[in-house]
């Protein structure tokens, strides 16, 4: 009986210690997760809920705010996984860790305090990437990035021309961009490719290998070539009562050696022959170059004295020279831009040319 009791003593202060110790370790971790708790890869053994939160969000940071490079050509966008709004569950892990510990049994309590025994408690952690914010972000650099193509065009509007060059035309493919970029988020890459359309312009500067560009009061003729002024020509355009059409035209015939017409035989032109043959009397000159103006020209003359005045009855004289260059480097098609840029320099005085005092520029 007395060993009975004396092993019942034993056994109660053993329990009473076992119980105290239990306790005691309870106490420790109050408040606390337990050991053997992992959240994403990180032993949040010990820790109270905010640490363990800050402490697993600490090692998914790379992960939510790497950059990510949408790229086109020489355009970079930037963005990480955070500002398209990528969200983690580690909330809701480290609460099942805590809530793990919270549940834990007397027994659990035992085991862990005197034989070591953990959680055995892991947790992963998943990342939801949303689709609104990857489509949005595609979607806002489409607003910036999309055009239509704007075709080339002449602009004589300052006296001179210029050549604007096109314009291509670019459309971003959405899907096919969005699809890229969550990729990239789930694979983990730095960089998306943009996928983008080119829409060419219908027309380009190759529209315009050559340009006319006649300057009346300054009376000069410009040749321009690519863009570019090539040659230069003193010309004599028509008189005030007789001017030289403003606007644009083009060269529609090229005429070798003309006949000159009499245009008007019962009216300014009744003392004048019915038509003049090609040679040195020939109103025309040795070259004609017709434009889509009624009965305008360039041409040759012998009258060069004219030249750099305004004296033709509307065609535009040329010595015989130049309108033979001027023949053998233009095509039929060429543009024509007739300006006046100056006041009219008028020059009357007769001629043996009779176009001084008649017109050789309705023939």
């Amino acid at each position: 009986m007395l060993a009975f009791s004396a092993l019942a003593v034993v056994v109660i202060v053993a329990l009473s210690g076992v119980s105290y110790a239990t306790y005691n370790y309870s106490q420790k971790y109050e408040g606390k997760i337990l050991p053997g708790a992992v959240v994403a890869g990180v032993d949040v053994s010990g820790m109270r809920p905010g640490r363990a939160l800050k402490a697993v969000k600490k090692t998914l940071h790379s992960e939510l705010n790497r950059k990510i490079t949408v790229s086109w050509g020489r355009k970079r966008w930037m963005v990480t996984p955070h500002e398209l709004g990528a969200r983690s569950n580690a909330r809701a892990m480290v609460k099942q860790a805590v809530a793990a510990s919270e549940e834990a049994s007397f027994t659990t309590l035992v085991k862990m305090r005197l034989m070591g025994a953990e959680l055995d408690l892991d947790r992963s952690v998943a990342i939801t990437r949303p689709r609104r914010g990857v489509n949005g972000f595609i979607e806002r650099i489409a607003s910036t990035l999309n055009r239509k193509p704007v075709d080339a065009r002449m602009d004589y509007s300052s006296g001179w021309i210029e050549i604007v060059p096109q314009r291509d035309g670019r459309t971003v493919l959405v899907d096919k961009s969005k699809e890229a970029l969550k990729k990239a988020l789930r694979a983990s890459r730095e960089e998306a490719k943009l996928a983008v359309q080119i829409q060419p312009a219908e027309v380009t500067t190759d529209a315009w290998p050559q340009v006319l560009l006649l300057r009346n009061g300054e009376n000069k003729l410009y040749l321009y070539e690519d863009g570019e002024i090539t040659h230069s020509y003193s010309i004599a355009a028509g008189l005030p009562e007789y001017p030289t059409p403003e606007g644009l035209f083009e060269v529609t015939e090229k005429r070798y050696l003309p006949t000159w017409v009499n245009p008007d035989p019962k009216g300014w032109g009744k003392d004048l022959p019915k038509e003049i043959g090609p040679g040195p009397d020939n109103p025309l000159g040795l070259r004609a170059l017709n434009w889509s103006a009624p009965a305008i020209r360039f041409h040759g003359t012998a009258a060069t004295y004219s030249l750099g005045y305004n004296a033709s009855h509307g065609c535009v004289r040329m010595s015989n020279s130049d309108v033979i260059e001027l023949y053998n480097i233009v095509d039929v098609g060429t543009p024509i831009v007739s300006t006046v840029v100056a006041p009219l320099k008028p020059l009357y005085t007769s001629a043996p040319d009779p176009t001084v005092v008649a017109g050789e520029d309705d023939a």
